[in-house]
């Protein structure tokens, strides 16, 4: 089962539309989650375009958009337990770990919380740091699929892979 990874859309502020080339990236994937900060709830109609659409509201978006999302959300998807959370936090504790690599001691606080925050998941998906990650922690296959919209690198997304094992690869969007 491949799903479809989304994060930090910021449409329109950023880009006016998702790219057209994003639809081949997720062809034949059986849902999209969406990690927040979407900015418009135009981008949930042009996903669930391309197949179902679960998404979360980021520390972004703003209030209409927030009304209609919740702050987290897990997903029961082949058997396994998806967690789906933009990644913001409390400035007090994002400021112990924010600025330092995902594979930092510090950021191991980050991991502890988002588990915390998601208990019993397989995998946890998130966004806000618009830099895109696969790394397993604990047990816990945590992903960041990046962010489609510019300066901050490239656009990425990712796919999940829900066999055996469980994978995720973050990929580029032309």
């Amino acid at each position: 089962m491949r799903i479809g990874l989304i994060a930090d859309t910021h449409i329109p502020g950023v880009l006016a539309c998702l790219p057209d080339s994003l639809g081949g990236v997720l062809a034949g994937v059986i849902c999209i989650l969406h990690a927040g900060d979407l900015v418009s709830l135009k981008v949930l109609d042009e996903l669930s375009a391309l197949a179902p659409t679960t998404a979360v509201c980021g520390n972004c978006d703003p209030p209409d958009v927030a009304r209609l999302l919740a702050e987290r959300a897990v997903v029961p998807i082949g058997g396994r337990r998806i967690g789906v959370h933009h990644g913001h936090q409390q400035p007090s504790v994002q400021n112990r770990y924010i600025g330092f690599p995902y594979d930092a001691p510090e950021f191991d606080l980050f991991y502890e919380v988002m588990a915390a925050q998601l208990p019993g998941c397989d995998v946890i998906v998130f966004g806000h740091f618009h830099a895109p990650v696969v790394r397993e922690w604990r047990g816990i296959l945590f992903v960041n699929p990046g962010s489609i919209a510019p300066p901050h690198a490239r656009p990425t997304c990712a796919i999940l892979e829900l066999g055996k094992p469980v994978s995720a690869r973050i990929e580029l969007i032309p």
